[in-house]
């Protein structure tokens, strides 16, 4: 730390140039998503609970492109600290051709079986109904957003974050305002409620996708999409970048599917309970998003100097990181405290809805710096440093050996309210922050795997 000390402006300069252009992308995501909710809530807690189903499918499914790009993102990172321009071309083409195959597959599901997937998370026939209608519109939407996703972690791992920044905020502003076009059926438009909100998603992605390509075509070449560049790939690369890719996959659908385990225990608790639990999700989202700025600012500075075999300034990278993240739980744990009634107070739902929201709220806010320290250290440090084995070992394991049987035994055996289950869940935060702190200390997390490429 001493060492960093004497480079503070260094990597502070670094780390906020990075981290400030995708925290500021997340909060957008995050406020719209709020909006999004608001909006929806309006039409009723059925119509909430609806999109919400709906959306723990769009997530397994954003996990898993996100867990392919990530994964590719380590390469990708790396190679541009060796300054290996070559092999950044070939692996981010065969990244985005994995994602957007996998998308593909999970459209068509998702087309095709609506009613059985909204079925699995809730039994009341109106969710069913509306969750079904929302999800035929979203699933077309996976295609386009995992190949604009794809360019931006490519973009945000050669330390480009600005321009994927300015993109998905503009789509994510088309996306609210087509939301209230289109749900409320302003400017002559239709009355479509939750199909509307669905519909302005599915524009909003498309728009998206178009104002990457171009981009990257003009600005940055090296990016593009070319087939001659798939054919390039070799043997040796495609199983490097698999075998480093599929831990991120398991880590990401185990989290993934952990958490929709937690839906359907707070879904079966009641309705409500489903309901608090989705607004204070879209809450914490706000208080987070520096936290996952700063650990994809963590993975791609780590991942640079890792690559160029500056391993000892990596781990003084990874301790500053650490540092930072829990000085920033503290102060934004406070205000989600302070604030979390007034901002509650924004939904359009029932009495017990919001008392039950304030209450997971203020648990939340509580574990606060310990979310964030997890969330930079695996997410970001040990990831960008090629540990994404070990990544996936301690979130998995708290996840399905503490959180879900937690969630399950306070929901269907002891039949507690949702903020006790909820308590309950977060003793896997604090296993999981052990773990990370162990591996980090040990410096086994450092594992340069481009040296040989």
């Amino acid at each position: 730390m001493q060492s960093l000390k004497l480079k503070n402006k260094e990597f502070y300069l670094k780390l906020f140039s990075l981290a400030l252009p995708i925290t500021i992308q997340n909060l957008i995501s995050s406020s719209l998503g709020v909006v999004d909710s608001v909006m929806v809530g309006s039409l009723g807690n059925q119509s909430l609970a609806a999109v919400g189903v709906a959306n723990q499918y769009g997530l397994i499914v954003f996990l898993l492109y996100n867990a392919i790009h990530s994964g590719c993102g380590i390469y990708v990172a790396q190679f541009w600290g060796k300054n290996d321009h070559d092999n950044i071309g070939r692996v981010v083409n065969l990244d985005i051709a994995i994602a957007a195959s996998v998308s593909l597959i999970l459209s068509a599901i998702g087309i095709l079986l609506p009613e059985q997937i909204i079925s699995v998370f809730n039994t009341d026939p109106v969710v069913i109904s509306q969750g079904a209608d929302f999800l035929r519109i979203l699933s077309m939407s996976f295609v386009f957003a995992s190949i604009s996703f794809g360019f931006s972690v490519a973009l945000r791992s050669i330390g480009k974050s600005t321009m994927p920044m300015i993109i998905s905020a503009s789509a994510l502003a088309l996306n609210t305002i087509l939301n209230y076009i289109l749900i409320y059926g302003r400017f002559g438009m239709p009355q479509m409620g939750v199909r509307g909100s669905a519909t302005s998603t599915l524009i909003a992605r498309i728009v998206e996708m178009i104002l990457f390509l171009i981009a990257v075509s003009k600005y940055f070449p090296l990016l593009k999409i070319r087939v001659s560049e798939l054919m390039k790939v070799t043997k040796d690369l495609l199983g490097r970048v698999t075998k480093t890719m599929i831990p991120v996959i398991l880590n990401e659908m185990c989290w993934g599917l952990g958490t929709v385990v937690y839906s359907i225990a707070y879904g079966r608790i009641s309705t409500e309970a489903f309901d608090a639990v989705q607004i204070t999700n879209n809450v914490v989202n706000l208080f987070t998003v520096a936290a996952f700025g700063m650990a994809s600012a963590a993975a791609v500075m780590t991942g640079h100097v890792i690559g160029a075999g500056e391993e000892k300034k990596g781990r003084q990278y990874a301790w500053g990181f650490v540092r930072l993240c829990i000085i920033g739980g503290f102060i934004l744990g406070g205000l989600l405290y302070l604030f979390s009634p007034s901002i509650v107070s924004l939904f359009k739902v029932s009495s017990d809805v919001l008392e039950t929201s304030i209450i997971l709220l203020a648990i939340n806010a509580i574990i606060l710096p310990i979310r964030f320290t997890n969330i930079v250290a695996i997410v970001g440090v040990l990831r960008g440093g090629g540990d994404a084995s070990f990544a996936f070992i301690a979130e998995g394991m708290t996840m399905w050996l503490i959180g879900v049987p937690l969630s399950f035994i306070g929901a269907f055996v002891l039949r507690l309210d949702v903020q006790w289950v909820v308590l309950m869940v977060m003793a896997e935060e604090i296993v999981k922050m052990i773990c990370g702190v162990a591996r980090l200390r040990s410096n086994k997390w450092i594992k340069n795997v481009v040296r040989e490429i």
